[in-house]
């Protein structure tokens, strides 16, 4: 096959669908602990990432003298720090160190996290800002960052903000279901749509393939933060929902805030911090959004409920 030679490490959500679109022009390798058993386009090595033996075995297949391009897109199984030092900081460690012909490899991409930022003040943050994470899993994003810097290839992050779209229907669930918690505090939600996180890496590829100027950092979010409270409200008024906090607004002087938040952290300003998020950047490469705010990326999703629930 013509083309690139590609290896995505982690094959979940967005990496599958990552290496599916580049398969039809490049030949991709998918890095899984439990590769597929179904034909595909894409060549899977069974290895682990956590375990130099089974990746030293896995690029012994015949055919990998090398990798053009690397893309590190791994989440941990839990939300500790220890799951993520492992998937993030040594399992990058072990990757960089086993691939074969580093030399050869153009760049890396790896795919990082806007919990890195430490603002909590409704400041505007950008790739030029400051990052003094507070939480442990910004802690140790920006340490594998800094890992990757240490190696004599090019490499990419991408550090993208809360990612929904897909299967993640969790909040529209909850705001269909009522559960919802109220907050004193306002709270600035920052998201882009999976569809985004995998369209704009396979656009960065290519442009890298194509030989176009590639910057060390990006920041991949839609071109709309907001106050969480008008997104959950206006998710019900689309739902048609019976809840008058949210559709009317009447909310005892309080914010509403949905569990999605606040069931996985004891505050907002622990995960993600109150802050905007410029996709400046982003849009800078020519990329367009196919969801640039929450309205087309949730719509699409409301429309495909409504769609799939009729008889």
């Amino acid at each position: 096959m013509q083309g690139k030679h590609i290896l995505i490490a982690g094959c979940g959500k967005i990496g599958l669908r990552l290496a599916q679109q580049l398969s039809i022009k490049h030949q991709v390798w998918g890095l899984k602990r439990k590769p597929p058993s179904e034909d595909s386009a894409i060549t899977f090595l069974s290895a682990d990432l956590l375990d130099k033996a089974s990746l030293a075995q896995a690029f012994q297949v015949k055919g990998i003298e090398g990798f053009d391009y690397v893309v590190y897109c791994l989440a941990p199984s839990e939300r500790t720090a220890q799951a993520y030092r492992q998937v993030y900081v040594e399992g990058l460690h072990n990757l960089l160190t086993s691939l074969p012909n580093l030399k050869l490899t153009k760049r890396i991409y790896f795919i990082s996290s806007t919990s890195v930022y430490h603002q909590n003040d409704h400041s505007w943050v950008d790739e030029s800002s400051a990052t003094f994470p507070e939480g442990f899993s910004g802690e140790i994003l920006l340490q594998a960052e800094t890992l990757l810097k240490q190696y004599p290839l090019l490499s990419t992050c991408v550090r993208f903000s809360g990612i929904y779209g897909g299967n993640r229907s969790r909040m529209i669930d909850q705001v269909r279901l009522s559960e919802i918690k109220v907050d004193v505090q306002s709270h600035i939600t920052n998201r882009i749509h999976e569809d985004d996180c995998v369209g704009f890496l396979h656009y960065l590829i290519q442009r890298d393939v194509e030989g176009k100027s590639i910057l060390p950092l990006y920041l991949g979010t839609d071109s709309k933060p907001v106050e969480l409270n008008e997104v959950l409200r206006w998710i019900s008024e689309q739902l048609n929902s019976e809840n008058d906090l949210i559709q009317n607004g009447k909310t005892d002087s309080k914010m509403l805030i949905s569990k999605e938040i606040s069931s996985k952290t004891s505050s907002p300003k622990r995960r993600s911090g109150n802050k905007y998020c410029s996709n400046k950047r982003l849009l800078e490469t020519g990329y367009i959004l196919k969801f640039p705010s929450y309205k087309e990326g949730y719509g699409a999703m409301i429309n495909g409920l409504k769609f799939n629930a009729q008889p």
